[in-house]
């Protein structure tokens, strides 16, 4: 009689002491999702078994009981596993934790609960409150501890799941001006196994939406940074769909921009980073509907008839500010727009401002009562036959669609509400002519040995940049502003850039390999500190804008600031 043996590749045990008998889900954390792998219901003694004839990732797994988490271990290998945990509850919690067979889960167990007790501890510290320095102290003693012990599990168990989980606690300790391009130093990009944990979003989402300023451009800027450095391909497309999610669903003005870069450059530019054919193609739309009409776009042109036929240009209207306005009729939204809109409109009488009323469809009798509903100085248009494009040229998919432009029709608001609209033209409308202070004239010497002032540059603007190749910071932030130099020759902006140290060498041959040929190189080959005396440079880099008699625009700028900036510049 022949013997059946089944060979499982996994095999996990959990026994319960004070569980209940319902149904225990074994499950990997994938990013900010729990997937549920496999279900087994407890025996009599509160144990159950998981086993497959399949490999399990690896990765941080969870054990989950009446929707409750009951708690977490690691699998750091997707090898033949053979697992055994016991468990103590009471009321649902779990008190405690043994693992056999696994010493890196035992130490994991005990990480969490040296975790829970010195936190435990701080709080009960910080709402003590007797002598906020000393709790203060404390506290910074408890938190240096905890960084500790969470540093010498990450060298323990380097190359395992608790060596990932450990030194991802913290973010990296960085120095004044360095933090914001070392704050994901901790994840190794490399490892695909940190997308079976929590980390790689709750840091993304961290570094995006806290540590950033929230500018397209620099949000661009990193998310490239980190696309394009060494890279596990599944990593790659996790990070470029979670950061297009991410910017797509922002309620902030201007993110779309971003959300369109990491559309149309990286996923619909390699289909291997978003296999979902489903969501490629709402990419395909969202970046069809929105590449005439980001934030800082000159607006596309719309040369459309008047209820009595007469063609209306839209560039050709002279104002200061105008009000691009889609509706249509049987919509609720639009309605109560309309009457905000046309409030606004008679209490903001201002002939700076005119409004572009577009009606969306084809009833030339509603065409007419609108236009004759609208206040004087609104030019009301339709477009039956849409032969203009205005819904694919203006993201018109869907009414109300309120855009503001300036008077070079470059949009400064797109998706607005009658209230937003409001404050931006005002804070528009509130700004003065200053007098600018002037940046002081350096007298420096090219890396071809010629003399050249800052003064003696005629351009409309210049961009005056201090550095250092020996700076970690300076090196990306140069490669950066190179790019905008070399996208921003139409501009008339002239970029300015100053070796602040003294190894010529050195420097020309950075100058070199890095190709930083084509804009001016300067630097000051005397002993003396002509440039440190006039200039605040003790942490390079520092970018300053200047205007044509060279007052300072704007200083202290980052790349991601400096290039929108320049999109405004000249439209």
């Amino acid at each position: 009689m022949w013997s059946l043996i089944i060979l499982f590749s996994y095999s996990i045990s959990l026994c319960m002491n004070g569980g209940s008998n319902a149904p225990v889900i074994l499950a990997l954390q994938q990013g900010e999702y729990v997937i549920p792998v496999d279900t087994v219901s407890p025996d009599y003694r509160g144990c159950a078994r998981f086993e497959g004839d399949f490999s399990l990732e690896a990765g941080q797994y969870v054990f989950v009981q009446n929707n409750r988490r009951l708690f977490n271990f690691l699998i750091s290998c997707p090898e033949a596993i053979k697992l055994s945990f016991s468990a103590n509850l009471q009321d649902g919690r779990t008190l405690e934790v043994q693992a056999e067979g696994s010493e890196e889960n035992n130490a994991y167990m005990r990480f969490n609960r040296f975790l829970q007790e010195h936190y435990a501890r701080a709080n009960e510290i910080l709402e003590e409150g007797h002598d906020p320095e000393k709790s203060l102290a404390e506290v910074e003693h408890l938190e240096a501890t905890i960084r500790e012990y969470a540093a010498f599990l990450a060298r323990e168990y380097e190359g395992y799941m608790l060596g990932i989980i450990a030194k991802n606690i913290f973010t990296p300790a960085a120095g004044p001006g360095e933090a914001t391009m070392h704050y994901l130093g901790n994840i190794d990009f490399t490892d695909p196994r940190i997308l079976n944990t929590s980390i790689l979003p709750l840091r993304l989402k961290e570094f995006f939406t806290g540590i950033l300023p929230p500018l397209p451009d620099s949000l661009i800027f990193h998310a490239d940074r980190i696309l394009k450095q060494d890279i596990h391909p599944k990593v790659k497309g996790y990070v470029a769909r979670y950061l297009f999610t991410l910017f797509f669903t922002s309620e902030i003005m201007g993110m779309e921009n971003a959300a369109f870069h990491m559309a149309d450059s990286w996923l619909l530019a390699d289909s291997l980073l978003c296999p979902d054919r489903e969501l490629a193609r709402e990419m395909e739309t969202f970046v069809r509907f929105n590449k005439q009409c980001l934030l800082g776009m000159r607006a596309p042109e719309l040369n459309l008839p008047d209820v009595h036929g007469r063609m209306q240009s839209l560039h050709q209207t002279a104002a200061r500010y105008t009000i691009l306005f889609f509706f249509e009729d049987n919509c609720p939204a639009c309605s109560r727009e309309i009457l905000k809109l046309t409030r606004f409109a008679r209490d903001y009488n201002d002939p700076d401002v005119k409004y572009f009323a577009v009606y969306t469809q084809d009833n030339k009798d509603i065409l007419t009562r609108y236009a004759a509903y609208f206040p004087s100085n609104w030019t009301t248009l339709w477009d039956p036959d849409f032969s203009s494009g205005f819904d694919e040229k203006f993201n018109v998919r869907s009414t109300p669609r309120i855009y503001l432009l300036d008077k070079n029709k470059t949009i400064i608001g797109r998706d607005l509400d009658t209230e937003t609209l409001e404050r931006l033209i005002r804070d528009h409308s509130g700004k003065q002519e200053v007098v600018l202070p002037k940046a002081p004239d350096l007298m420096l010497e090219t890396d071809n040995g010629t003399s050249c002032t800052l003064y003696g540059i005629q351009a409309p603007y210049t961009i005056l940049y201090f550095y250092d190749p020996a700076c970690s910071v300076c090196g990306l932030v140069t490669a950066r502003l190179y790019e905008l130099f070399l996208s921003a020759r139409d501009k008339g902006l002239v970029f300015f850039a100053v070796y602040t140290g003294n190894d010529y060498q050195s420097w020309k041959k950075w100058l070199i390999e890095g190709g930083y040929s084509d804009w001016i190189n300067v630097w000051n080959p005397a002993a003396d500190d002509r440039i440190h005396k006039v200039y605040n440079i003790s942490d390079p880099p520092l970018i300053l804008l200047l205007d044509r008699e060279k007052g300072i625009v704007a200083d202290y700028l980052s790349p991601g600031a400096l290039s929108i900036i320049i999109n405004q510049l000249n439209q």
